[in-house]
């Protein structure tokens, strides 16, 4: 297969990525409005801090990123900043990253979560936070942001229970899933 092709997603994106996510997380965990109104929180300066990776197909992957000071939770409950070396106010948000499993080991997530991070380092942030998911295939969620420099700081079980959607990996609405908090210091530009 040819190498995916990463750029910046666009509004026009939105019902993609949506099929996507159903496909990949669980239907109904990203509606299109949902997508929409979250790459209007990640946009600083007309610029979105979200991808997309595309093949051959159509879109084989996404990720959502917030920069410091649009957001204040994941999609779940859960988070200790008590924990963090900086405040909410200077941590950006890794939201969610997601590639086509048959595509896994290409290095699309890595080059994916790159970008992300060149960015919230543009914006100021000194640190980044995210959830992995604990139940995801293989540990995937947590060796793709171990990769990355995160380290985990708490568990948060039932994380996505109140996200109205079909677990792909616990297949119960709600989800019963856990989620593994992790931070990672942004170093500044």
């Amino acid at each position: 297969m040819a190498e995916a092709r990463i750029r910046r997603m666009l509004p026009a994106d939105a019902p993609a990525v949506a099929a996507l996510a159903d496909r990949l997380i669980g239907l109904d965990y990203y509606p299109t409005a949902q997508v929409e109104a979250d790459l209007a929180r990640s946009t600083v300066d007309g610029v979105a801090l979200c991808y997309v990776a595309e093949g051959a197909d159509g879109l084989v992957a996404f990720r959502l990123t917030f920069p410091p000071g649009r957001w204040s939770s994941g999609r779940g409950c859960g988070l200790t900043p008590a924990r963090w070396p900086a405040p909410i106010e200077q941590a950006g948000y890794f939201q969610s990253c997601f590639v086509d499993p048959a595509l896994s080991g290409q290095g699309i997530g890595r080059r994916l979560g790159q970008r992300a991070l060149d960015d919230l380092r543009r914006c100021g942030a000194r640190l980044a936070v995210a959830h992995s998911w604990k139940e995801s295939p293989h540990n995937s969620s947590m060796r793709y942001l171990q990769r990355l420099g995160f380290t985990p700081v708490a568990e948060h079980p039932h994380y996505w229970a109140e996200v109205d959607y079909l677990c792909s990996g616990c297949r119960v609405r709600p989800c019963i899933c856990t989620a593994i908090e992790m931070i990672r210091p942004v170093e500044p530009a």
